[in-house]
């Protein structure tokens, strides 16, 4: 018979149309790799913790009596961190799901205590007036469905560093923390595995901002010491783009007099007896030109006139 871990996928062979596959909590391999880490962890506790306790129990016991007395401190201690180990994977699944959980408990608790307390129907009359209330007024329907959405979008996240973001060979996934709304739409708090880093996330925007609904992602440095932790934001909406009230209008003063200013007066067609007559002198006559050239000098040179009488020859 083959085994079968909680949480891994497995296909569903029955049944009519495409076959199915659950939802993955916790993976095979995470989860041996954190019961591997968490045998090691269990036996250098102990082997740290169980001498140093023997050692101090020696200045208040018998040696024969610090020596088990260690032994028992150092196999708790590294139990119970080794306990811690093995569970993470199940406790970093509750993190996930921590906000839906305490929402659910609270609404389930808040009903209980009320019907407890007076009649149900009363109850039930709160909890639609509260609703009301939420949906009514838009400050508050604004603010709820900012907070939903940080709410799905740290499912999103861990979709997408599940399908197409590159993990380390055990497949342990980033931390992903908690998400608040921002202007323009939510930011959320993660903190990278080795393996994945800031540039490689910048070439995955694209995908991020399909995979999470949203226009557009951006990624920043939380710290600049550190390059694990990061900021994804996530963009719905351009604050940009609308109209933003300014309280520096209601400074300026409202009784100040319009000023006017003389307008010149435009002529409407022209006056030629106002231009004066210019009397053009005749140009003399040029030489046409043939071809673009000047046309020969006919005629003899006059002789030039020189004191070199050995040049009275030529």
């Amino acid at each position: 018979m083959s085994k079968r871990t909680f949480g891994t996928r497995h296909t569903n062979r029955g049944g009519i149309g495409r076959r199915g596959s659950s939802v993955t909590m916790i993976q095979t391999n995470v989860q041996y790799s954190y019961l591997r880490t968490a045998k090691i962890t269990f036996y250098v506790v102990m082997a740290i913790v169980g001498p140093f306790a023997a050692v101090i129990s020696t200045h208040y016991l018998h040696p024969l009596a610090a020596v088990p007395l260690g032994l028992v401190a150092g196999t708790i201690a590294g139990g119970l961190i080794a306990c811690i180990i093995a569970i993470w994977p199940v406790l970093r699944a509750i993190w996930w799901w921590l906000p839906e959980i305490t929402l659910a408990m609270l609404l389930i608790g808040g009903w209980v205590y009320l019907q407890d307390q007076i009649n149900p129907i009363l109850t039930g009359v709160i909890y639609a007036s509260i609703i009301a209330t939420i949906g009514l007024i838009p400050a508050l329907r604004r603010y709820t469905l900012a907070l939903l959405w940080c709410l799905i979008v740290r499912h999103r996240l861990r979709t997408c560093f599940n399908t197409f973001l590159p993990t380390d060979r055990h497949g342990h996934l980033p931390f992903i923390g908690l998400a608040k709304p921002i202007p323009v739409g939510e930011r959320v708090r993660v903190w990278l595995r080795p393996g994945l880093s800031l540039e490689q996330l910048e070439t995955q925007l694209g995908k991020i901002a399909v995979a999470c609904w949203a226009t557009s992602v951006t990624v920043t440095k939380a710290r600049t010491s550190n390059s694990a932790a990061i900021y994804l934001d996530i963009k719905r909406r351009d604050v940009l783009g609308g109209l933003v009230g300014s309280p520096l209008t209601e400074d300026l003063p409202t009784d100040v007099p319009a000023i006017t200013r003389p307008v010149a007066t435009v002529p409407a067609q022209l006056d030629l007896a106002d231009v004066p007559d210019t009397h053009d002198t005749e140009p003399t006559e040029r030489p046409a030109k043939k071809n673009g050239r000047p046309p020969a000098v006919t005629g003899t040179p006059a002789k030039t006139a020189t004191d070199n009488p050995d040049l009275d020859w030529i």
